[in-house]
């Protein structure tokens, strides 16, 4: 038994072609063998919400184009029976007063998986055409709090959700790198448009303009 992690190291050796492979293995330092090592994280000094010393910041930004006028997708966005069906990983999202709402989410980055709870409240809302979110995460795997700023534009027939986010990560996914962390927030932001645009479309022509958003998003059409 105790030459198990030995054996399972000269696995991992032999399947990627390397000789400096190291005991203990653990999920960052495989990707790192697999991917590269990681570029140095991006400047979020632009962000209000830095992590200190004992987190790690998230940060980023991004537009969707979906169905709709702002005024159905801002309703939709505030009627919690609807928003919780295209949340990726939602269990249950009920109001907790004026322009709040707790939620039970699964979420993850790679072999780092679990539930939260989240607390989210909206501000700064003017009606149909931006709003902030606040709010924060709590679970077994850590917290984390963070804001995102919503704006909708109309676009003929369409609306442009433009939407930035700041996030600080403590506990044991803030142990993740840094690259999983990006595109495990991709991933969720993508799944969330993808969700929208798959519920507002009226005809199965939808399904282009999802796999296009999804394609800018992550390079490929998913």
């Amino acid at each position: 038994e105790q030459d198990a992690p030995v054996c399972l190291a000269n696995a991992v050796a032999d399947a990627l072609g390397r000789e400096d492979i190291s005991t203990p293995l653990t999920p960052p330092k495989v990707f790192e063998w697999i991917h590269g090592a990681e570029a140095p994280p991006p400047d979020t000094s632009r962000f209000a919400g830095k992590a200190d010393k004992a987190g790690r910041a998230l940060a980023g930004d991004g537009s969707a184009t979906v169905p709709g006028t702002p005024e159905e997708i801002w309703a939709f966005l505030l009627n919690p029976e609807k928003l919780a069906s295209v949340i990726p990983g939602c269990h249950d999202l009920k109001q907790a007063g004026d322009n709040a709402y707790r939620a039970e989410v699964t979420l993850g980055a790679g072999p780092v998986k679990g539930r939260f709870t989240a607390n989210v409240r909206l501000s700064d809302m003017k009606r149909p055409h931006s709003l902030v979110i606040s709010g924060s995460l709590l679970g077994a795997l850590g917290t984390s709090q963070g804001s995102g700023t919503i704006t909708l534009e109309p676009t003929g027939d369409s609306t442009e959700i433009s939407f930035t986010y700041e996030v600080r990560l403590s506990g044991k996914v803030a142990a993740v790198g840094g690259r999983m962390l990006d595109g495990a927030a991709r991933s969720v932001i993508g799944r969330f448009f993808g969700n929208l645009m798959d519920v507002l479309s009226p005809e199965p022509g939808g399904t282009g303009e999802r796999k296009g958003f999804l394609k800018r998003m992550f390079g490929s059409a998913g």
